[in-house]
């Protein structure tokens, strides 16, 4: 009987056997590939008690004339191997570091809110980052620091030369740093300048008066600036960015200020707070 008269026969689809049939017979191809490299493993652990997961792999490819049906073997298949026959447990896997919880906003320490966050861009020189520090209540970007990679000493760079914007405008205020849950900023060099500053808390997108604001600048400084310049290289960036904040901050209107630009907004705050 065929397999598509079976099928009728059966009331299911002739693909369907068709299918599990084909499967069926590629699980036993692989079962059978395990077992050599197991046996193979089994034989050389046996000759040379003393050989570690790397060694051992190195035994068996010199030794290997027939190639492997699902590619070259490699260490990390030589080490499950000797994990499977308890000959050597496998090494164990690093754990993850546990996120930390966004804060609700009802928990949110008193103190000026800046957001700081880091975006991507992908040059014809290679991947780099700008790091945007933001004063939530003026909207005003205080700094971009573009560098090469991600570390806690650059978001520490950034942050302090933004802070150090508000200071020469006489904003003394005790500051709240807002964070997303990056590496970067809830590493302990980090943490350390925000409570020296204030406070550091870690917030969400989808908060009400949380990241998505800074992720909003985000967008304006990708869309409407560095993808219509086309930048080449991270030396590039970096001087376009000061013809970006210029911009930002002193022509660009924002409706949330009433249509005002946001370092007039600075300026009226810290005239305000100067005067009382």
């Amino acid at each position: 009987m065929s397999l598509a008269r079976f099928a009728r026969e059966a009331g299911v689809a002739a693909w369907t056997l068709r299918d599990a049939r084909q499967q069926i017979i590629r699980q036993q191809v692989r079962d059978s590939e395990q077992q050599r490299i197991l046996e193979q493993v089994r034989t050389v652990t046996l000759t040379h008690p003393t050989y570690g997961y790397r060694r051992v792999h190195q035994v068996l490819r010199s030794a290997d004339s027939e190639p492997s049906t699902s590619g070259l073997l490699g260490q990390h298949t030589v080490r499950l191997a000797l994990g499977a026959l308890s000959l050597n447990s496998p090494l164990p896997r690093k754990g993850r570091k546990k996120a930390l919880p966004a804060a609700p906003e009802t928990l949110w320490p008193a103190g000026r809110r800046i957001q700081m966050d880091a975006t991507r861009f992908t040059l014809a020189d290679g991947v780099c980052w700008a790091y945007l520090v933001l004063d939530v209540d003026t909207r005003a970007v205080l700094n971009i620091h573009v560098i090469r990679s991600l570390s806690a000493l650059s978001a520490v760079t950034a942050l302090r030369a933004g802070v150090a914007m508000l200071r020469v405008q006489g904003i003394h205020d005790e500051l709240l740093i807002m964070t997303d849950g990056g590496s970067d900023f809830t590493s302990g060099v980090f943490q350390d300048v925000c409570q020296a500053l204030g406070g550091w808390i870690r917030a969400k997108v989808s908060q009400r008066g949380g990241m998505g604001i800074l992720e909003r600048t985000n967008r304006t400084l990708k869309y409407e600036f560095v993808f219509r310049e086309e930048f080449c290289s991270i030396t590039e960036l970096r001087v376009g960015v000061d013809r970006f904040l210029d911009w930002y901050n002193h022509i660009r209107l924002h409706s949330t200020l009433g249509y005002a630009c946001p370092w007039a907004k600075l300026l009226e705050t810290a005239k305000a707070r100067n005067a009382a």
